[in-house]
């Protein structure tokens, strides 16, 4: 078969587009692993449906769904009934409920999903699998995340026009983690690390990446895409990040594997490159927005920041 992979850099980061045949034997592909997805949720009936059922609609026959639930009072559970193979309650932290989701998964595969992830097409998984004997120190396959199509204008921004040049550039210039959330893991790899840190919410799944990491495995990021149904609304955007801008007060931006100059040039040169390209270039309306993801990410995280000092 002909492939068509690009790597840079071995030891950690290989971009490889669908198609790769595989040389290493993580997996035996003949008889393909079980796969547990661990979903965490919390009053998500807008997007768990969706969720589930693109999972149950994958060509794949060993297919576990685990659902843990941060007690939702909407329709969440009723949803995931119809689909779940098994519900956990867990009301701590991110870390905490995939760690839970992970103790009670039976698979040799661990998908640590969000609620709002949905996978296009039934072959995905079957051919995303394969990557995990591309190298034998590879741990994670990571997918590319694109907004679902007719998504609103700022959905389509952020989730996939910023998403994906700033995770092109970091790539390309081999800083920050990759393969946290959304993606599909060994578990041996899992259990390497220990499991998943319980006491960490915001930023979990950079914890975890920096773990596999530093124990030399490597991850696969993968160009046929998921779609993440995230950031429907400006509104959600801000709120999210008074969440990601506590966890910088603690940590700054190292827990992500960037500096702040990493985080300036992205916001302020790629970005604003991207706009212009998108604008008058790719007739891509949805870069009009851009100025006011700037300013709300640089009031959130300015003002949490400031007010940490004044406690302090």
């Amino acid at each position: 078969m002909d492939v068509d992979i690009q790597q840079q850099s071995l030891d950690y980061i290989i971009i490889a587009d669908q198609g790769s045949e595989s040389k290493e034997k993580n997996i035996d592909l003949d008889n393909p692993p079980k796969i547990s997805f661990c979903i965490p949720t919390l009053n998500n009936e807008d997007t768990i449906d969706a969720c589930l059922s693109s999972i149950k609609d994958q060509d794949y026959a060993d297919i576990e769904i685990i659902i843990i639930d941060g007690y939702s009072k909407d329709k969440t559970i009723e949803i995931a009934k119809n689909f779940a193979d098994l519900i956990l309650y867990d009301q701590g932290t991110y870390g905490s409920a995939c760690q839970t989701g992970f103790k009670h998964a039976s698979g040799e595969v661990i998908a640590l999903f969000d609620s709002d992830i949905i996978i296009p097409h039934k072959t995905w998984l079957r051919e995303a699998i394969r990557y995990f004997n591309f190298a034998s120190n590879v741990s994670t396959v990571w997918p590319l995340l694109i907004a679902p199509p007719n998504s609103s204008l700022f959905a389509r921004l952020y989730q996939t026009n910023l998403h994906r040049i700033f995770i092109e550039h970091r790539i390309a210039n081999k800083i920050g983690l990759y393969g946290g959330g959304n993606s599909l893991f060994l578990r041996s790899c899992l259990e390497e690390i220990g499991g998943i840190n319980p006491s960490i919410h915001w930023g979990a799944d950079f914890e975890w990446a920096q773990k596999l990491k530093n124990l030399g495995y490597c991850v696969v990021y993968l160009k046929d895409p998921v779609y993440h149904d995230t950031m429907r609304t400006f509104g959600l955007f801000v709120r999210k990040q008074f969440s990601g801008a506590k966890t910088f007060t603690k940590h700054g931006f190292q827990f992500m594997g960037l500096s702040f100059k990493d985080i300036f040039y992205e916001h302020f040169i790629l970005g604003t490159k991207g706009m212009i390209k998108g604008i008058i270039i790719d007739r891509d309306v949805s870069w009009c927005l851009y100025p006011l993801v700037v300013s709300a990410r640089g009031f959130a995280y300015g003002y949490t920041y400031l007010v940490s000092m004044r406690r302090d």
